[in-house]
């Protein structure tokens, strides 16, 4: 399977701008603790970029920053500056020179992968003691009350939307195949500020509503957001909204 492959991808495309809006967003000591597992910091490689997210933060600590996808909608709305260069590319067949790359981090998107054929481009570009970054959020957590709603709804109403390949997301990438040298990584976490109505366009970022739509069954997600009303309090309210990042990252042999 590629980035993404036929079955996939339409979870992904057409969907950019409400990406962009609604997705937490990668806390900058995130792209500094990658940074610094680094010798040299000439290029770096986010692939699976989606709207530019981690490539922006990294642009701010290499020369030259390159983000592919397979999405075009996605990378219409990438972040950009003056050293990033976006490649609209498969993960596991790049136009990458050989021994070209010192950072390769893919974000929120491995669990898409042939992992087999993706550790082998990775191996053909990445210089010598270059790092890997396997990086996932996992299930959000709201510092309010209405959280007990929100983990009920997620687990027992529409989980079954979620693709199997969600099950990596959840538990942190641990059950993915990993052969590089693991390093260890400092406890990282996302917190963002949000109201009902910016909670409820993240989630219908996820490729579960995307699911649920093309089977024409939004009824559990419609019930979802009105069981979410009830617990917010005010729609304008803002609660804390917190996601646990897990990294696995490595050197490139």
């Amino acid at each position: 399977m590629t980035l993404f492959d036929n079955q996939n991808i339409g979870l992904f495309e057409n969907n950019g701008a409400n990406y962009a809006t609604y997705r937490p967003v990668y806390p900058q000591e995130l792209a500094t603790a990658l940074s610094q597992l680094c010798q040299n910091h000439q290029t770096a490689l986010d692939v699976g970029c989606g709207t530019g997210q981690l490539t922006y933060l990294l642009s701010k600590h290499f020369v030259s920053v390159i983000g592919t996808d397979t999405s075009r909608s996605q990378l219409e709305f990438a972040q950009t500056a003056e050293n990033i260069r976006y490649l609209h590319e498969s993960a596991e067949d790049t136009r990458l020179e050989n021994d070209s790359v010192d950072l390769v981090v893919v974000a929120q998107a491995a669990h898409w992968f042939n992992l087999d054929s993706f550790y082998q481009e990775v191996k053909r570009i990445a210089v010598q003691d270059a790092v890997i970054a396997l990086i996932s959020y996992g299930v959000p957590y709201i510092e309010a009350s209405v959280n007990s709603v929100f983990q009920q709804g997620y687990w027992q109403q529409i989980h079954q939307y979620w693709p199997d390949e969600r099950k990596h997301v959840e538990n942190g990438y641990i059950e993915l195949p990993f052969p590089f040298q693991e390093i260890d990584f400092p406890e990282t976490f996302i917190h963002k500020e949000m109201n009902l109505d910016e909670f409820i366009g993240y989630i219908r970022t996820w490729s579960a509503y995307k699911k649920a739509q093309e089977r024409q069954e939004v009824t559990a997600f419609t019930l979802f957001f009105e069981q979410l009303e009830r617990s917010w309090g005010n729609r304008a309210k803002t609660h804390k909204v917190s996601w646990p990042i897990s990294v696995r990252a490595g050197k490139i042999a």
